[in-house]
C-alpha cells in the first residue's frame, strides 16, 4: 500500500486566506498520491488549483473531490470528480463550489511511473466573479449528458425517417 502523507498545517493557512501563497513541494512515489482537505463554509467559493512537476516524468493529475467521494477514492473504488486535470507535467483547474461542506484536493502520480517531486498551488476565493472561474460538469455528468443528448438525436431522426418513408410509400 503506498505511503500516504495527510498535508495539513501548510494548506490550512493557506485556505484560510484569500491571498496567493508559496507552492507547497513533495515527492510522489509511484501509485502514491497526497491530498489537501479543506472544508467550504461560504458560497459560493472558488477553488484554484495548479501544480508542477519539478522532477520526474509527466505522470501525476490532481482531482478536486468532495469528501464522501475521497472516502471511496481511498478505498480504491470508482469515484466521481468535481475537476481534474489530464495526467501531464502541469496541470490546472478552477472550480466554483456552490455547496457548504468538506472538499480534498489530491495530486496522483500514476502506478508505473517513477517517482515525482510536485509542487502544488492551491487557492481559494469567497464570492469570486463568474467570469474568473470557468464552471464544467465533472467527467461522468458529461458522458451522461451526451448520452441522453445522442439518444434524442437518433430517436428524432429514426422519426423523421420513419415519417419520411411512409410518405414516399403513399405516392
Amino acid at each position: 500500500m503506498p505511503f500516504r502523507v495527510l498535508i495539513v498545517l501548510p494548506f490550512a493557512l493557506l485556505l484560510a486566506t484569500d491571498q496567493p501563497q508559496p507552492d507547497q513541494s513533495f515527492r510522489l512515489e509511484p501509485g502514491d498520491y497526497r491530498w489537501v482537505p479543506f472544508t467550504i463554509r461560504q458560497t459560493p467559493s472558488g477553488v484554484d488549483c495548479r501544480f508542477d512537476v519539478i522532477s520526474g516524468k509527466p505522470s501525476v493529475h490532481a482531482e478536486l473531490l468532495p469528501m464522501s467521494e475521497f472516502r471511496l477514492f481511498d478505498r480504491g473504488r470508482e469515484h466521481d470528480t468535481m475537476a481534474v486535470t489530464p495526467t501531464a507535467r502541469s496541470g490546472a483547474f478552477r472550480r466554483m463550489i456552490n455547496t457548504r461542506g468538506q472538499y480534498a484536493i489530491i495530486v496522483v502520480n500514476d502506478k508505473n511511473a517513477p517517482p515525482a517531486v510536485v509542487s502544488l498551488h492551491v487557492e481559494t476565493s469567497v464570492n469570486p466573479s463568474g467570469a474568473d472561474i470557468a464552471q464544467s460538469l465533472p467527467p461522468q455528468k458529461r458522458l451522461t449528458v451526451m448520452a441522453i443528448s445522442l439518444s434524442l438525436f437518433l430517436l428524432t431522426v429514426a422519426w423523421a425517417g420513419r415519417k419520411l418513408i411512409l410518405a414516399m410509400r403513399l405516392r
